[in-house]
């Protein structure tokens, strides 16, 4: 029997989640973090336990990314400066490009040109959140991360279905979420949000790789679902890597209302992306 290919994807899903390191740490650290009694040094103790995540940690901390003016030497001393859940998101975005490193040895995908477009989408998100009032940006540089994560979970696992998009995307200039649905049936966007729910992520997080498509369809983050929808777009119109496909997609009416961006504020927006950009292509190192 043949399974729907939704269910059929749900399984893949399923099987990367025994890819080591990011939930086992990820797991520890939340339980950690939820006794407020926990100390920095605690923490600290645990992720230093991997000499391979301290030492993306003390070089995210001291890249242009923070611009401290003092080089920081030790994990506790970046958590009490930082904070917990800023040592968490570096862990997640760092850990990430480990768990989807392998590519298949034939693709029409450029995963450099993918990674390059998604920090860009982060650091747009974060841009966007912070003229938006936000003050925790970490969370949307994350969602900008890894809002189409979903097409490498495809192009790993579904490999030959993947290569059929990517053909549809060029023979009939689709959007790639339209040759997905097209070829599969489901998209990226569906796959990202059931990984991120398999990992146990934030539901805002969820939401946000689940709606960045369709804004409307989000329920409990629509501000945070509206600046990756606009961030994606933004980092497409400046050519910040690529999603994938060549088009851009539409933007849609309901973010950009939620989020007010006036047109005279493009210009100023557009060179605060490109510059935060640069600042976050310290992660393309762990790409690599």
């Amino acid at each position: 029997m043949v399974l729907p290919t939704q269910d059929r994807l749900k399984r893949v899903v399923d099987k990367i989640m025994g890819l080591p390191t990011l939930p086992t740490i990820l797991q520890n650290i939340n339980k950690l973090m939820m006794n407020p009694k926990t100390s920095a040094k605690e923490v600290a103790q645990l992720v230093s336990n991997d000499p391979a995540i301290t030492a993306k940690i003390l070089r995210v901390v001291n890249s242009s990314f923070y611009g401290f003016p003092n080089r920081i030497n030790t994990v506790t001393h970046a958590i009490v400066i930082l904070g917990f859940n800023t040592i968490k998101s570096i862990v997640l975005s760092t850990s990430i490009f480990d768990v989807f490193k392998k590519s298949p040895t034939a693709t029409l995908f450029d995963r450099e040109a993918f990674w390059r477009h998604s920090i860009a989408c982060g650091a747009a998100a974060k841009v966007l959140a912070k003229r938006a009032g936000f003050t925790v940006l970490e969370e949307f540089f994350i969602a900008g991360l890894l809002h189409d994560v979903g097409k490498i979970v495809i192009d790993q696992h579904v490999h030959e279905d993947f290569v059929k998009i990517m053909e549809t995307c060029m023979s009939k200039s689709l959007l790639m979420i339209e040759a997905e649905q097209e070829v599969l049936g489901t998209t990226h966007a569906e796959v990202g949000s059931w990984l991120c729910q398999k990992w146990n992520l934030a539901k805002g997080l969820v939401e946000c790789l689940g709606c960045h498509h369709n804004p409307p369809l989000a329920s409990d983050s629509p501000k945070h679902v509206a600046i990756i929808h606009i961030a994606d777009i933004l980092v497409r119109a400046l050519q910040l890597g690529s999603g994938g496909d060549r088009r851009i997609p539409q933007v849609s009416d309901h973010a950009w209302n939620l989020i007010d961006i006036q047109a005279g504020d493009m210009p100023r927006l557009m060179a605060e992306v490109a510059e935060e950009t640069e600042r976050a292509l310290i992660f393309m190192d762990f790409a690599k």
